[in-house]
């Protein structure tokens, strides 16, 4: 038998049946839209976008940066590779992208509300180090946190199980009294599988009603 995300077992999020919630950053807290961060950091050069898809959020060195391999600056040269005439715009891209973030209410709304409700909480997202230490200290709500774990300070990468054990046991948490909140269906497929709840953030509202949070909130 599959196991089920909360929302498919629960009308309502069970509040006394949790005791802590995990949270991803990116689609969930931060909005990533790498159309949105091109076009911001380079309005008058649309022409590049589909080419700088490739060269950063598609590319391995992208990957590299969450693992804790490689910082910003560094991952730039390696994606402009023998590719000299995109050298300006890779590196702006690459090195900028991380102020680019917008907060996504409804997410930080559940954060918010899972502490009122005496639940503990925490980050678990891959992430460069250099690039959370600057939304860590630019958005407030990160103090709401229990504790984090990232990707590229501890070289483990969801959906690795691993990650999911070492948070389990580095803050005593029992895995089918958490809950973990992400966008990506293969992390919350992990989560499921070691017994965990889940809950994909993958439409807009559905984590505010199942919560019973109102817009204002």
């Amino acid at each position: 038998m599959l196991p089920l995300m909360i929302d498919d077992k629960f009308e309502a999020m069970p509040w006394d049946r949790v005791d802590a919630a995990v949270f991803d950053v990116g689609n969930v807290l931060l909005r990533f839209e790498p159309r949105h961060i091109m076009e911001t950091l380079l309005p008058d050069r649309p022409e590049l976008y589909d080419r700088l898809m490739v060269k950063v959020f598609r590319s391995p060195y992208w990957v590299m940066m969450d693992h804790g391999l490689a910082e910003p600056e560094e991952a730039a040269e390696a994606m402009i590779g023998r590719d000299t005439e995109l050298a300006p715009y890779i590196r702006t891209v690459a090195v900028q992208w991380s102020d680019m973030k917008h907060v996504i209410s409804e997410g930080v709304a559940a954060v918010r509300a899972c502490v009122d409700h005496g639940l503990k909480t925490f980050v678990m997202s891959n992430y460069g180090d250099s690039t959370f230490r600057i939304i860590e200290e630019k958005y407030d709500f990160f103090r709401l946190f229990d504790g984090k774990l990232v990707s590229s300070r501890v070289g483990l990468m969801k959906p690795d199980p691993e990650i999911y054990r070492r948070l389990i046991r580095e803050f005593d948490l029992t895995p089918e009294r958490t809950l973990f909140v992400d966008d990506n269906p293969a992390n919350i497929e992990m989560a499921l599988y070691l017994g965990w709840q889940g809950f994909c953030m993958n439409e807009e509202g559905r984590l505010s009603r199942f919560m019973g949070l109102s817009p204002e909130d």
